[in-house]
């Protein structure tokens, strides 16, 4: 894919842009689903999956769990977006010295499986308004890999 370099590297962090976000989604997203299947139902004093004390201790992490991965992530979120070595203008910090065909299948693995994982977590959402967002966020991040994946595909594999 011709990309421009500077749009690849805004491109690729992005990527982590979404990393982030996706993060807040198990305590944020969780609440919207549960709006949605709620929806209209009162209380009647017995055990309700909908009226209960849950605490979510585990979702309330998950951000600073991404943050710990933030640094991985954007190493694989810029070498699946840079252009082979040869090819760079620009300094790719984050990004790997191997070539792509060095790297063909592993970056595009990773990218598709990525967004295999986004458009299945995008379909755990019912459709409403109220999860829309979360949605589209999901299905953004899945293209983004896609692309990722299909960027990253060596540019002597695709001459020969």
């Amino acid at each position: 894919m011709r990309i421009a370099e500077g749009l690849r590297k805004v491109i690729a962090f992005f990527g982590g842009v979404l990393f982030m976000a996706v993060s807040t989604f198990p305590l944020k997203g969780a609440g919207a689903k549960q709006a949605v299947r709620c929806r209209g139902r009162e209380f009647t004093g017995e055990f309700d999956d909908c009226f209960n004390d849950y605490l979510p201790l585990l979702e309330m992490l998950a951000p600073f769990v991404a943050l710990l991965w933030l640094w991985p992530f954007l190493r694989f979120a810029n070498s699946l977006w840079a252009p082979d070595p040869q090819f760079r203008t620009q300094r790719w910090r984050l990004a790997s010295v191997d070539s792509m065909r060095t790297l063909w299948p592993t970056l595009q693995i990773g990218g598709l499986g990525l967004a295999a994982w986004c458009f299945y977590r995008a379909a755990l959402y019912p459709v409403d308004p109220v999860t829309a967002p979360y949605q589209l966020t999901w299905i953004a991040f899945g293209l983004w890999a896609l692309a990722g994946a299909a960027s990253a595909w060596p540019q002597r594999m695709i001459e020969d």
